[in-house]
């Protein structure tokens, strides 16, 4: 495992200032592979998410990583996180999640950036190109190229990932309760 240089970003949100710490690790792909448990948390998209059969990047629709991966040796980790308190201009009740929608932008939007002819991003969510994914009525994607899936919907324990590999701690949104920080997870595919 190698850590990389870790930067603050330094941005603005709604004219505000705003820090986002990043972390990345380099890792074999073989590593990453027994965080990866597609039977159980898919299952978790079946029950748990709206998104479920309604994206082409979203289970039951997201093909294998053994498949998706199988051309790649490396997996670099991409971790954002941000402390909630930088949006206390935002209501306590949607603070968090205006947080977390902030950093994942941020960080999907890096990793595009970064995406090269021989590297893939995966994102932190899933697919936002079209304002309705034409998965729901079985048309075709009309934008293939652009389709990039996500940690969680290949089945990942990203808790795991973050805890494990990162040593750092997820924290929940509970109800009349803002977290102290929001975490957001994505990578790049690498050949070496």
């Amino acid at each position: 495992m190698q850590s990389l240089h870790s930067p603050l970003i330094e941005t603005q949100f709604q004219n505000n200032n705003i820090q986002i710490q990043t972390r990345e690790i380099d890792l074999p792909l073989s590593e990453i592979l027994p965080y990866l448990d597609p039977k159980e948390f898919n299952s978790y998209c079946q029950t748990g998410c709206n998104n479920y059969s309604q994206k082409w990047t979203c289970p039951p629709h997201c093909p294998s990583f053994l498949d998706y991966a199988a051309d790649y040796s490396h997996i670099r980790l991409v971790l954002y996180h941000t402390v909630c308190e930088q949006f206390a201009f935002i209501q306590a009740e949607d603070r968090a999640l205006t947080a977390y929608n902030f950093s994942k932008d941020e960080l999907q939007r890096s990793l595009r950036d970064r995406e090269t002819e021989e590297d893939k991003f995966i994102g932190p969510n899933s697919c936002e190109m079209c304002t309705v994914c034409k998965a729901a009525s079985a048309d075709a994607c009309h934008l293939p190229h652009l389709i990039r899936y996500n940690l969680v919907a290949f089945g990942f324990n990203v808790t795991k990932i973050m805890e494990e590999i990162f040593e750092h701690k997820l924290q929940w949104a509970k109800a009349g309760e803002v977290p102290e920080h929001v975490s957001s997870i994505g990578a790049l595919l690498i050949k070496k």
